[in-house]
C-alpha cells in the first residue's frame, strides 16, 4: 500500500468483487485507461479509491474523467474521477475533449485516438484506404502517430475558397466520427477468452486484427463493428463448451474458516475459477483444469478443520437456531479467540468447527458454561391469583432481558394441572434471575384460605364500600364475601398476606360505629330509590358514612290492586280488563274447513251434547283422532248441556288450537229457539275467550244446513251481531277472529258476501267508535304486475263491471240459460242477441259486436269448445285485440268453467297462460288493465293458486275484500285508487262510561294500607357521624313528600273506569289516601306522585265535559268519510267535533286510526300515508228518523226524490243482490 500513493477517486454503488476486478484490469492498462499499476479499495458506504504507483499514471487517467468499462453480461459502468489535492494540468479545450485544434496558421487538426486503432488503421490496407477516402473529401491529408496516439488531418492549401476553417473543421469532424462508429475496439481482459483468442489468430482478417500484451492476459479485437461482435459471439460460446462445474462438499461453516487461505489461492493460480455458495455445499466452475485443481486445495484445506460435539437438549437448540445464539457466539470468539470458531447444530447437539484445538476447546468451556436449562415446578399454581402475577412479572423481565437481543426464553408446561412447571432456556445470567423469581414465588405466595365472621349480612353485599370507609389498601388477597351460610368474607392468597389482611380487617370492623335507621311512610322506599338516591349519596359525602339497605325479610306484602278487591262496592265484573289496553282486532274471512284453521281456540255446534252430531264436531274428530273424543267426555262428564250453554275441551296436538268450544245449539223446527240458543252461546263463547286471554278464536257460520235449518241471512246476522256487541265492550286478549266458510257449500258465496257486508257495515257504531280494525279475506282482489299492465283476479259478477271492453263466453247457440251469457245479452240488449243468432265463429277466433246497453266499448263473444287449448288461444288473442283497438281495460270470464263444465284449474291454467303469453314481451301501450272476473269461491281459488305458480307469489298485492260481488266502485282505473295501503294506526278509542255513584266512607275503609319502611344500616367512624346522618334521612324523606285534599264531590263525576285509574295510579306510586273530614280526602306520598293523581282528577273532568260537548253534537251532525270498500262510515265523535267546530288543522283520524289532512271546502279527505283522496259529507239528523248514512240530506221542502243509482255504486251492486238472491233476472237498473 505505501507504493500506491497517487489517488483517484469515484461514486459507486455496491459493487461486486467480479466488478472490481474487472475495473482494476481497466485501469491497469495503460492503452485503454491511461492508467497504470494500481489497487481499488472501498473507503466509504459508496465512495471508491484508486491508487496508483505512478503520477503519470494519476495524470492520465484524470485526462479522460469519465471512462466506459464493459463487463459481459451487464449494463457499461461509467466512472466519474476525481481528485481534490491534483490540479489539472491544463484545462480542456471547448472542442471535444479527445482532439486539439492547431492554430489557424497551420490549418490542421488533431484527433487524440485510441493506439490499437491507430495501429490498424496503419496495417490494413482496407480501413487505411477507408480513412484516406474520408480524409480526401475535405480536401485534406492525414498522418498517424502512434506513439503519440494522435492523427494529424492537414488542410490542402488554396482550398480556402472553397472550405472556410469552420466548415472544413466541421467536414473533418464528421468523418473521423464516421469512421470511430464503423471500427471498435474491444479489451479482453479475461484470461481464459484472451488464452482463447490467441489460440484462434487465424480469425484475423483484413477488416479485424487482435493485439496481445505481453505481460498481462490482456488482448485487444479492432475491426469493423459487425466482425468484432461476430468474434465476441464466437468467442463466448466457445468459452462455454470449454468450462466444467464441480460441487464439493464443504459446508458453509467450513468454507467461511478456511476461506481466508482459499481465495487468495485461487486468485493467484486460478484466475478463472469462479466460486459459488450452494446450499449444499460450494460451487466450483471454470476451466476443468482449474476447477480440479480448486477442489483439490478446497479438500485438502477442510480436512484441517477441527470439531468438538457438545451433547446438549432440544431447548437450548432451538433457542441458538431462533434467538441468534449461534451467531453470536460466533461473533465473540472472531474477537476473543486466536482462531475463529463455528457452530452449527446436528439434531439435539452442538457441533463446534475450528482451525485450531485450543480455539476450540476455550469455545466449547464457554458455551456450556453460559447456556443454561432450567424447570421449575409449582404446587397448586392455578388456583391462585399471585400465579398471574407471577406469570405477567416472569413476562416483563423476558421483555426486558431480550430488548436488546433475546437473551431467555420461558415456557410454561402442563399448565392446566395442578402442578405446572416453568421452563427457562437461555444464558445463564438471564435464567438464573428468572429462576430466582420462581423459587421466591414459591416461598412467599402458596395458597392459603381463611373466613373472617361479619356482624351483619348487608356488609356482604357491600363491603368493598366497608374496606374504603376503613381505609383498607389493596393487597393481592382474593376477599370474596358471602351471605351463605352466615355472613362472612373468605381471603384467599399468599399465607403472609392473608394472615396480614384478616388482622387489619377485625381491627377495622371494631373501630366502626354502626347504628340501624328505620324510616317510614307511604312509598318510602321507591323515595330512596330514586329522588332520595341523590340524597342518600349527599349524606354519605356529608358525613363520611356508609348507608346500606337492610333486607329484614318483613317487607310489607304487595298491596293489593284496587280493581281486584271484592270489597269495593263500585267494583264490577269487567272493571279489571278495563285497565287491561285492548288490543286491536283483526277480523278475517276465509275460505275453508275449521279444522284446517291456527287459532287459539277453535267453535263448533253440537246437538243434545253429541259432538259428531253435526258435520264439523265430526270433522274436527277425524283429523284429531279419539284422544279428541276422550277429552269430549272427561269435559262432559255426566252433565246434559242445555241450549247456549258451552263446553270448553282441550284440543290434541294435531289441531291447530289449545280449546275446543262446543256450543249446544236447539234442533231445528222452532227458528225463535234456535236463534236464542245460537245468540247466548255464541255470546259465551266470546265471554270465555275475554276471560281465559285466548289471543284467537275460528268459528264458521253456525245455523245453515240440515240440522239446525236456520236460513244463511240469519246465521250470518246473529253472528255479526254478536261479534260487534262483544268488540263495543272490553276485549281483554283477543286480538283475532277468523269466521270460515267451506268453499263447495250451495250457499258460500252469499255467505261470504252477507259476513263481509254485515261487517264492513258495523265497523263503526252508533257513537263513532272503531269496532275492529281490519276486515280481511281469502276472496280479496288480487292484483299481479305483468309487463307494464295490472292483472286483477276479481270474485264478482262481470255485470257489474265497467271496462272498455267485455268478454261475453257462449257457444252461439243457447242464449236463455241462466249463466255470464244471458246476463250480459240482457244487459247490451236484444239487439245484440239477434247478432249472435247464426253466426259462424271459427275455432279460437273472436266475434266483436257493439256494446248496445252495456256500458263499455265493445263486447268480444269467445266460444272456449270445452278445450283447454282453444281457450288459451282465445286468451291471448284478446290482449292482442285490446291492444289493436286501443282498449285500455278488459274484462274477462272463467270462459268454460260455468255451463262448459270443464275443471276450475284447467281453466285457470289456459287463461292466464295466454295472458301471459298475449302481455309478455308484447310491449303494450294501451291496454293496461285486465280483469278476470270470477263467481265462484271455487273458481276465484283455483285463480289465485294458479297464479302463484305461473306468476310467482311474490307479485301480487291483495286490494280490499268486496262487500257484494264486486270490489271496485270504479272499473277500469288503477286498484291501487282504493285499496289501503300501509297506514299508522292507533288504539281503538272507547267512549267514556257514564258516571257511577260511589260509596266514599266504604271506599276509604277498603283501600289496603301503603304504609311502608325502609331499615338501613349506617356505618361511620364515630357515634354522633352516625347519628346525625340517620337524623338527615329522616328529614329527607319529609322533603320528598306532599299531600292533597280533595272533596267527595271533585270525584263523584267520575267514571267507573276514571276512578279505576286514579286507584291504579294510587297504588302504581305507593301512595297514601285517608279520609280526613266527613267529605274529604287526603292523599299522601312522594311529591311528583301526589301532583299526578291531582292531575289526572283535573284532565277526567275536563274531558267529561268535552265528552259531553261531542255526544251532544254527535247526536245533532254526523260527518261521514268514504272507506277504502265504497261504504260512508262515521267519523269518530271527536274528529267529528273538530270537523264540525272546523278545527282541522291538524288533520283528523277515522274511526281505524288512519290520519287525514282535510279540505273542507272540497269536502275532501286525504291520507297521511298513502295520498289517498276519499269524500267526505255532513248528516243532520232527525229526532224522528234515522237515515242510513249512505243517504243524503235532502233538500228543504223536498217531501219525495226519485235516485238512479250508478251501477257502479256500492249500493247498486247490494240493492241488485239482494234481489238476485230471491229472482233469477237480470237486474237491468235500479
Amino acid at each position: 500500500m505505501e507504493n500506491y500513493k497517487y489517488a483517484v477517486f469515484f461514486e459507486a454503488e455496491n459493487l461486486s468483487d467480479a466488478e472490481l476486478r474487472q475495473m482494476q484490469k481497466y485501469f491497469k492498462i495503460r492503452r485503454r485507461s491511461g492508467g497504470g499499476e494500481c489497487e481499488i479499495n472501498k473507503v466509504g458506504d459508496t465512495t471508491y479509491k484508486i491508487s496508483f504507483m505512478e503520477r503519470e499514471a494519476q495524470e492520465r487517467v484524470l485526462e479522460r474523467k469519465d471512462h466506459v468499462i464493459k463487463i459481459e453480461g451487464q449494463e457499461e459502468i461509467h466512472v466519474l474521477l476525481r481528485c481534490e489535492n491534483v490540479v489539472e494540468s491544463s484545462k480542456q479545450s471547448k472542442e471535444s475533449p479527445n482532439q486539439k485544434c492547431a492554430s489557424a496558421k497551420s490549418e490542421e487538426k488533431v484527433f487524440k485516438l485510441d493506439h490499437y486503432l491507430l495501429r490498424f488503421l496503419s496495417e490494413c490496407k482496407k480501413p487505411h484506404s477507408d480513412l484516406e477516402k474520408h480524409v480526401s473529401l475535405s480536401s485534406s491529408t492525414f498522418k498517424i502517430n502512434i506513439d503519440s496516439e494522435e492523427l494529424v488531418v492537414v488542410k490542402d492549401p488554396g482550398t480556402e475558397d472553397v472550405y472556410s476553417l469552420k466548415k472544413w473543421e466541421f467536414v473533418v469532424d464528421e468523418a473521423i466520427e464516421t469512421l470511430k462508429s464503423r471500427y471498435i475496439i474491444h479489451f479482453e481482459v479475461e484470461s481464459d477468452k484472451s488464452a482463447i483468442l490467441e489460440e484462434n489468430s487465424f480469425l484475423q482478417s483484413d477488416n479485424l486484427k487482435i493485439y496481445f500484451e505481453e505481460l498481462t492476459c490482456l488482448a485487444v479485437v479492432v475491426g469493423e463493428r459487425k466482425e468484432v461482435e461476430k468474434i465476441l459471439t464466437f468467442l463466448s460460446g466457445l468459452q462455454n463448451k470449454q468450462q466444467v462445474q464441480k460441487e464439493c462438499c464443504v459446508s458453509e461453516k467450513q468454507f467461511n474458516l478456511i476461506k481466508e487461505e482459499f481465495e487468495p489461492y485461487v486468485k493467484s493460480n486460478l484466475p478463472a475459477l469462479k466460486i459459488t455458495q450452494e446450499r449444499a455445499g460450494i460451487l466450483l466452475k471454470g476451466p476443468e483444469k482449474e476447477v480440479h485443481a480448486g477442489e483439490n486445495e478446497l479438500l485438502k484445506l477442510a480436512k484441517g478443520i477441527k470439531e468438538k460435539r457438545i451433547p446438549s437438549h432440544h431447548p437450548l437448540m432451538t433457542f441458538l437456531e431462533s434467538s441468534g445464539g449461534i451467531q453470536h457466539f460466533q461473533n465473540r470468539f472472531q474477537q476473543s479467540l486466536r482462531s475463529p470458531v463455528m457452530l452449527e447444530t446436528s439434531g439435539s447437539d452442538l457441533l463446534l468447527l475450528s482451525l485450531s484445538d485450543g480455539a476450540l476447546e476455550e469455545a466449547a468451556a464457554a458455551v456450556q458454561r453460559d447456556l443454561c436449562l432450567e424447570t421449575v415446578r409449582l404446587e397448586n399454581a392455578q388456583k391462585s391469583s399471585a400465579f398471574t402475577k407471577l406469570k405477567e412479572d416472569l413476562s416483563k423481565a423476558v421483555k426486558q432481558a431480550n430488548h436488546k437481543s433475546v437473551k431467555v426464553e420461558l415456557k410454561y408446561q402442563d399448565e392446566s394441572t395442578p402442578d405446572p412447571k416453568v421452563q427457562l432456556v437461555g444464558y445463564a445470567t438471564e435464567v438464573s434471575k428468572l429462576k430466582n423469581m420462581v423459587l421466591e414465588y414459591k416461598q412467599n405466595h402458596q395458597i392459603h384460605h381463611v373466613s373472617l365472621p361479619l356482624p351483619c349480612p348487608e356488609m356482604v353485599e357491600h363491603f368493598s364500600e366497608i374496606l374504603a370507609i376503613g381505609g383498607m389498601k389493596k393487597s393481592s388477597v382474593e376477599i370474596k364475601p358471602t351471605s351463605s351460610p352466615s355472613p362472612c368474607v373468605h381471603l384467599t392468597g399468599p399465607r403472609c398476606e392473608v394472615e396480614s389482611l384478616k388482622d387489619s380487617l377485625e381491627s377495622c370492623l371494631q373501630r366502626l360505629a354502626t347504628k340501624r335507621c328505620e324510616v317510614k311512610g307511604p312509598g318510602v322506599q321507591q323515595i330512596f330509590q330514586s329522588e332520595g338516591a341523590r340524597i342518600l349519596q349527599s349524606v354519605k359525602n356529608s358525613y363520611m358514612v356508609r348507608i346500606l339497605p337492610i333486607d329484614d325479610k318483613q317487607k310489607r306484602g304487595k298491596v293489593p290492586k284496587y280493581m281486584s278487591s271484592l270489597s269495593l262496592p263500585f267494583t264490577s265484573a269487567s272493571s279489571q280488563d278495563s285497565l287491561v289496553s285492548d288490543k286491536e282486532i283483526d277480523i278475517n274471512v276465509v275460505v275453508g274447513s275449521l279444522e284446517q284453521q291456527q287459532a287459539d281456540v277453535f267453535v263448533a255446534p253440537m246437538i243434545q251434547t253429541n259432538m259428531t252430531s253435526t258435520l264439523i264436531g265430526s270433522s274436527l274428530l277425524n283429523k284429531a283422532g279419539q284422544q279428541l273424543q276422550n277429552n269430549f267426555n272427561n269435559a262432559k262428564g255426566k252433565h246434559k248441556l242445555k241450549p247456549g250453554e258451552v263446553l270448553e275441551v282441550d284440543a290434541t296436538p294435531v289441531l291447530g288450537c289449545s280449546k275446543v268450544f262446543f256450543v249446544e245449539c236447539a234442533p231445528k223446527g222452532n227458528k225463535h229457539k234456535s236463534e236464542k240458543a245460537l245468540r247466548s252461546g255464541l255470546r259465551r263463547i266470546f265471554e270465555l275467550c275475554k276471560q281465559n286471554s285466548w289471543g284467537s278464536v275460528a268459528l264458521p257460520v253456525i245455523g245453515p244446513g240440515i240440522v239446525l235449518s236456520i236460513p244463511v241471512k240469519d246465521s250470518v246476522n246473529i253472528l255479526t251481531h254478536e261479534i260487534c256487541e262483544f268488540l263495543s265492550g272490553p276485549t281483554g286478549c283477543l286480538d283475532t277472529i277468523c269466521i270460515a266458510i267451506m268453499a263447495n257449500y250451495a250457499h258460500s258465496e252469499e255467505m261470504f258476501q252477507t259476513v263481509c257486508g254485515n261487517l264492513s257495515a258495523k265497523m263503526v257504531d252508533n257513537t263513532g267508535k272503531a269496532l275492529f280494525q281490519s276486515l280481511t279475506s281469502d276472496l280479496d282482489e288480487i292484483i299481479i304486475p305483468v309487463d307494464g299492465i295490472e292483472l286483477h283476479l276479481v270474485f264478482g259478477d262481470i255485470t257489474n263491471e265497467t271496462t272498455d271492453a267485455i268478454v261475453n263466453t257462449t257457444d252461439f247457440k243457447d242464449f236463455q240459460t241462466a249463466g255470464v251469457c244471458k246476463d250480459i245479452l240482457t244487459k247490451a240488449g236484444p239487439q245484440i242477441q239477434a247478432q249472435l243468432t247464426g253466426a259462424q265463429v271459427a275455432s279460437g277466433q273472436i266475434f266483436t259486436t257493439p256494446p248496445g246497453g252495456f256500458p263499455c266499448k265493445t263486447i268480444m263473444h269467445v266460444c272456449g269448445e270445452r278445450n283447454p287449448d282453444v281457450t288459451k288461444t282465445l286468451a291471448k288473442e284478446i290482449v292482442v285485440q285490446c291492444e289493436h283497438g286501443f282498449y285500455r281495460s278488459v274484462a274477462i270470464p272463467a270462459i268454460c268453467a260455468g255451463q262448459g263444465g270443464l275443471d276450475p284449474n284447467v281453466v285457470a291454467k289456459s287463461i292466464l297462460e295466454g295472458v301471459k303469453e298475449g302481455v309478455q314481451g308484447a310491449n303494450l301501450q294501451r291496454l293496461k288493465n285486465i280483469r278476470i272476473i270470477l263467481l265462484k269461491i271455487n273458481v276465484f281459488l283455483a285463480f289465485k293458486a294458479a297464479a302463484k305458480q305461473i306468476f310467482g307469489s311474490n307479485t301480487q298485492l291483495t286490494a280490499p275484500a268486496p262487500l257484494v260481488l264486486t270490489s271496485v266502485t270504479t272499473r277500469g282505473r288503477n286498484a291501487t285508487s282504493i285499496k289501503h295501503s300501509g297506514s299508522t294506526r292507533s288504539s281503538r278509542s272507547h267512549s267514556v262510561p257514564l258516571p257511577v255513584s260511589l260509596d266514599l266512607s266504604s271506599l276509604v275503609t277498603s283501600l289496603p294500607d301503603t304504609e311502608s319502611t325502609a331499615a338501613f344500616l349506617v356505618i361511620g367512624h364515630t357515634n354522633n357521624d352516625v347519628s346525625d346522618a340517620c337524623r338527615d334521612l329522616q328529614q329527607a324523606y319529609k322533603d320528598q313528600c306532599s299531600t292533597h285534599t280533595f272533596f267527595a264531590d271533585e270525584i263523584e263525576r267520575l267514571t267507573q273506569e276514571e276512578m279505576d285509574q286514579l286507584l291504579s295510579k294510587v297504588n302504581s306510586l305507593h301512595l297514601q289516601i285517608e279520609q280526613s273530614s266527613s267529605d274529604g280526602w287526603v292523599v299522601k306520598g312522594q311529591r311528583n306522585g301526589v301532583n299526578e293523581v291531582v292531575r289526572l282528577i283535573q284532565d277526567a273532568l275536563r274531558r267529561q265535559v268535552r265528552e259531553k260537548d261531542q255526544t251532544f253534537l254527535f247526536s245533532q251532525v254526523t260527518w261521514c268519510i268514504l272507506g277504502p270498500r265504497g261504504i260512508w262510515q262515521k267519523v269518530p265523535k271527536d274528529a267529528n267535533y273538530k270537523l264540525e267546530k272546523r278545527d282541522v288543522k291538524d288533520g283528523i283520524e277515522d274511526a281505524q286510526g288512519v290520519k287525514w289532512t282535510v279540505d273542507l271546502p272540497k269536502m275532501e279527505a286525504t291520507s297521511c300515508d298513502s295520498g289517498q283522496v276519499t269524500a267526505l259529507k255532513r248528516l243532520e239528523n232527525s229526532s224522528d228518523f234515522s237515515l242510513p248514512i249512505y243517504w243524503d240530506n235532502m233538500s228543504q221542502g223536498d217531501l219525495l226524490k226519485v235516485i238512479v243509482l250508478d251501477p257502479s255504486s256500492t249500493e247498486y251492486k247490494t240493492v241488485k243482490h239482494d234481489f238476485k238472491m230471491t229472482v233469477k233476472k237480470t237486474v237491468l237498473n235500479v
